[in-house]
């Protein structure tokens, strides 16, 4: 069984920063595996040669890239089952507290309207969504370490959505068997 190294961290908030004093956990990895790394792994499986495993690889990426930037959720299967989806995310929204703390700029109006919500408001990014079938299997195959032992870091920085219970989404409204 797998040890999958933690870290708790104990978020301090500054005055007029969001949240209330508490501890949360973060993952903690040991090393990055890149495309070279992953190629010699398969290699040693006596799937062809290193050089072109990482030379697909490397194309994939790039087409994954592609794919997502022309609208697309990309997904990498098993043959057991979708491992990770990869998919467009856009965030942005606009409040009545917003229209009123910006008169100038929405002709006096008080109250928000879709319309006001444009494309320079929006903040694009790529979202990963890993199987549901995986995820579950990842957390009944490891075992947890804890990486700091004894005093929790303090932090100021807030926790990223899901780092202390809170919900981490992805794309909404479709049961594919993701998680966020």
């Amino acid at each position: 069984m797998a040890a999958v190294k933690y870290l708790v961290r104990e978020y301090i908030p500054k005055e007029g920063m969001p949240g209330t004093h508490g501890f949360y956990v973060q993952a903690k990895t040991d090393n990055i595996i890149t495309n070279k790394e992953l190629a010699k792994k398969v290699e040693n499986r006596g799937i062809s040669r290193q050089s072109e495993i990482k030379m697909i690889l490397e194309e994939v990426a790039k087409v994954i890239l592609e794919e997502v930037a022309e609208n697309n959720r990309v997904q990498i299967e098993t043959g057991d089952g979708v491992l990770v989806s990869l998919s467009p995310k856009a965030q942005g929204s606009i409040s009545d507290r917003d229209v009123q703390q910006n008169p100038e700029k929405y002709n006096g109006a008080q109250v928000a309207t879709q319309d006001m919500l444009t494309p320079d408001m929006i903040q694009w990014s790529i979202v990963a969504q890993v199987g549901t079938k995986y995820s579950k299997q990842f957390a009944l195959q490891k075992t947890a370490q804890r990486a700091n032992p004894g005093q929790a870091e303090q932090t100021t920085e807030a926790p990223e959505q899901g780092d202390n219970g809170g919900t981490n989404t992805g794309e909404g409204g479709e049961d594919d068997g993701l998680e966020g």
